[in-house]
């Protein structure tokens, strides 16, 4: 009796296998909704009808439940915020945007993910190797943040994944050329920044007022980043 011929993947499951981020999940888990949730503080005009537009121009390749509805993965919403950051900040024409994507999805090129990509998830711990893949950087570079106390394990060879974003930001830092000294200059400079605006909201706390609690929380929080970001542009003027 002869052997069945063996099955061949489906286009859809090779794509998930190859499209770039290929670091994210390409499970299809989030409707159109969800991923205009995801990206409406970036892009608030982002509509479901451009996401069909974006859909039919083959950017993104979201699957199609059994009802007939689109279904996106994260790896699907990451493609999505480059496609739109490309229009957006570099002016460039969808023909260019898909050939800068073909070259993703075959290795060519390196793109670090966004810092909302790289914290995508419910928490958790991670692996160094998968702390290193989310943030787009290596093993090495994770372990050395973390023997400079940039970042913290929570238990040999683990990591909270809400760290990723910041060994996202530190790689990129290193990345453009600073070492490690300057980072833990600019750590310490953004670390500051914290206290004073913690200080600042201490009779927020002594009213024990939750809600203005939050908002200084918030505050100080949106304040180191911007100092983080800030300085990283001071640093690398050329975006080089």
């Amino acid at each position: 009796m002869s052997e069945p011929a063996p099955q061949l993947p489906s286009p859809r499951a090779e794509s998930a296998r190859t499209t770039w981020p290929h670091q994210l999940s390409h499970a299809p888990t989030l409707r159109v909704g969800d991923v205009l949730a995801a990206l409406r503080v970036e892009f608030p005009s982002l509509s479901s009808s451009k996401l069909r537009f974006l859909d039919a121009q083959e950017l993104v390749a979201p699957s199609r439940a059994a009802s007939g509805y689109r279904q996106y993965s994260h790896a699907d919403v990451e493609r999505l915020r480059y496609v739109l950051r490309q229009q957006r900040d570099a002016y460039a024409p969808l023909g260019v945007i898909k050939e800068r994507l073909n070259t993703l999805d075959r290795g060519l090129a390196h793109e670090p993910l966004s810092l909302a990509a790289a914290g995508d998830g419910s928490g958790g711990l991670v692996s160094i190797d998968d702390a290193a893949r989310l943030a787009a950087t290596t093993p090495e570079v994770v372990l050395s943040l973390a023997d400079e106390g940039l970042v913290v394990p929570q238990s040999p060879g683990l990591f909270e994944r809400s760290a990723v974003p910041l060994m996202s930001a530190c790689a990129q830092y290193l990345e453009a050329g600073a070492d490690m000294r300057e980072l833990r200059a600019l750590a310490r400079a953004a670390r500051r920044e914290v206290e004073a605006t913690r200080a600042a909201a201490a009779p927020l706390r002594r009213r024990d007022d939750r809600g203005l609690e939050q908002a200084a929380r918030a505050q100080r929080t949106q304040a180191a980043g911007t100092l983080f970001s800030a300085l990283l542009r001071e640093s690398n003027p050329d975006g080089g």
